[in-house]
């Protein structure tokens, strides 16, 4: 059965979504949501944007890329986040997100890189430990270092 744009609505229009119940639309919400992130609504792009990375797959990469470059930083951090729920997205991907202007989208994708197993972004972490111009964000980088 195919889904909806409704559908993909009245899942996300809830002030607190059920993203484990709404992620079970499965990848025919992948398009719906990919024109919900390129719309301008930041609140519904980020709840998109977070879903789509909880739907997961090679679908879900352009929606999440859609997020990454949004012109706001709540649907980045969500695009972020959705990296840290597990989506294994491109690491390109993260890497941008790691070289964001805003500080709230370095320091989730921060918390995304730990469980990333590429040698770039432990370089990149390692970088950013060092050099990043916000000191919670060297913090947080050394942390993640850490563990990578």
């Amino acid at each position: 059965m195919a889904v909806t744009m409704s559908q993909v609505l009245a899942e996300i229009d809830k002030d607190e979504p059920d993203y484990q119940a709404a992620a079970k639309l499965g990848p025919d919400a992948l398009p719906h949501l990919q024109k919900i992130v390129e719309a301008d609504d930041p609140m519904r792009a980020s709840k998109a944007a977070y879903l789509a990375g909880l739907i997961g797959g090679a679908q879900a990469a352009p929606v999440l890329e859609h997020a990454a470059a949004h012109r706001d930083p709540v649907v980045r951090v969500a695009a972020a986040h959705a990296m840290r729920a597990g989506t294994a997205a491109p690491t390109n991907l993260l890497e941008r997100l790691l070289d964001d202007g805003d500080v709230g989208v370095r320091k989730v994708a921060l918390r995304a890189a730990k469980t990333s197993k590429s040698s770039h972004l432990r370089a990149k972490v390692s970088a950013m430990a060092e050099k990043d111009p916000d000191e919670h964000i060297r913090d947080v980088a050394k942390d993640v270092a850490k563990g990578l």
